[in-house]
């Protein structure tokens, strides 16, 4: 069996996006991110980031899209990050923790509305760089436990959080008012 086989037959990119619920729900229950070294902390949730491309990436290029996977990803990418910003909370700016948990939220429940009209959601590239970014911020968030950076992060933070209101209207304004 060849490996476009293997990731079709065992449905992988849906794997990647459950592994990636199951650790972030596990972290934000059971671990202590403050008995994570920074750094360690930084590549548990670059990886959690960088399986959100992963699994699409997978998907896609092994055409093993599912119609399981089209509503389970944007659900898991939205509850993940929801999980992690609990769990990170106390390190976040005020704003930028209730700016993204509000939009995710609310994003979470337009979600299910959108699906249940049209079965699919799609994602524009402003909205893929806008979750990369968020990620990056994050990043930030967390190498700031042990290194200043002064104004930046509060830059990366308004630039996220206003980007990331902006890709919500975006879909509202594409796929509610404009879907069929």
């Amino acid at each position: 069996m060849n490996s476009s086989n293997f990731i079709q037959k065992y449905s992988i990119p849906n794997v990647v996006t459950l592994l990636r619920l199951i650790l972030s729900s596990y972290l934000l229950i059971f671990i202590d991110y403050k008995s994570i070294n920074y750094i360690v902390l930084l590549m548990i949730v670059a990886a959690i980031g960088l399986s959100d491309s992963l699994d699409g990436y997978l998907a896609r290029k092994y055409n093993a899209i599912t119609k399981f996977g089209t509503i389970l990803d944007p659900f898991v990418d939205r509850a993940v990050f929801i999980m992690i910003m609990f769990w990170l909370r106390p390190i976040f700016l005020k704003y930028f923790f209730q700016g993204v948990i509000l939009r995710d939220l609310l994003v979470l429940i337009g979600s299910i509305f959108i699906l249940n009209k049209t079965n699919t959601i799609k994602v524009s590239s402003l909205g893929k760089f806008t979750t990369v970014l968020l990620f990056v911020a994050v990043c930030f968030y967390i190498l700031a436990i042990e290194i200043n950076f002064g104004i930046f992060i509060e830059i990366i933070s308004l630039i996220s959080v206003v980007l990331y209101y902006f890709v919500a209207l975006e879909y509202l304004y594409k796929q509610v008012l404009f879907s069929e």
